[in-house]
């Protein structure tokens, strides 16, 4: 997936999270049910963002890492880090073809369809399951294996455990992380549909605006992260033949998800 070099941490990029954490207590705390959810929504976009940038930035460049920091990863994504890591190394091995366990593509009857963008966002939990049960869910290249799945399991118990303890400080408490969870994860599958659409030729979708990547640590240079996955966020450059789409990948499906009307653009130099 990468070339593992020793790289500072990205503590830049961790200010998602920790918005994502302030903004998760802020919606229990709220007494205002309206205030409560919206602040709830807002913890969960920032969750879809916290994948995207920092905990990705972070399988990327660091091969392992102390269990205590893992585990606290763990509690910020709802699932397992390394878990991730496996999810996220299938990703780059396969680059949404039938095989990636996060493709925008569904077999149905052999013949290859697209999921539309709701259904495929909503129903992320359903295509986790399946990748879970896989016959082959690890790959030899990602190290040892065992390792890796003693790594899981002790982040499995620290989330029940987690869970555990938010339900004896409330049930809404335990209510809205499943939810902060659950939502924050479909926004992240959304933000994917919008990097790789369910087009013939496999596209990989890289939005260029100089603004958009400023404050959000070069995010939208995704089929450049493809084509040198080894580099660092600040390392990314745009490349004079992406296919540029013109909204932000989190947008863009919602939009229209029809692959006729993903209209891409070739540009040599990069959008102002």
């Amino acid at each position: 997936m990468s070339k593992q070099r020793p790289t500072p941490y990205p503590w830049r990029l961790a200010i998602f999270p920790i918005l994502e954490g302030a903004f998760f207590v802020a919606a229990i705390m709220a007494s205002n049910i309206f205030l409560s959810l919206l602040l709830l929504v807002i913890a969960s976009i920032l969750l879809s963002f916290s994948i995207h940038i920092f905990f990705h930035e972070c399988v990327h460049y660091r091969a392992k890492y102390p269990q205590w920091l893992n585990i606290i990863k763990t509690l910020f994504l709802g699932l397992p880090f390394d878990g991730y890591r496996v999810h996220h190394f299938n990703h780059h091995t396969y680059a949404n073809d039938l095989k990636d366990f996060s493709s925008t593509w569904y077999l149905q009857n052999g013949v290859k369809k697209p999921f539309p963008p709701c259904r495929y966002s909503f129903g992320w939990l359903r295509q986790l399951s399946a990748s879970i049960i896989e016959p082959q869910p690890f790959d030899e290249k990602m190290g040892d294996v065992t390792s890796i799945k003693e790594r899981i399991f002790a982040q499995k118990v620290a989330l029940f455990l987690f869970c555990i303890v938010l339900a004896f400080i409330g049930l809404k408490a335990f209510i809205y992380y499943f939810l902060l969870v659950y939502l924050g994860w479909a926004f992240s599958a959304l933000h994917n549909y919008g990097q790789h659409p369910p087009l013939e030729e496999e596209v990989i979708c890289t939005y260029a605006s100089k603004r958009y990547n400023s404050l959000f640590f070069n995010n939208g240079l995704h089929l450049e992260h493809h084509n040198k996955p080894w580099l660092s966020w600040n390392e990314l450059v745009l490349e004079s033949k992406s296919n540029l789409i013109r909204y932000p990948h989190l947008i863009a499906p919602c939009i229209s998800w029809q692959a006729v009307e993903f209209l891409l653009r070739r540009r040599d130099t990069a959008l102002k």
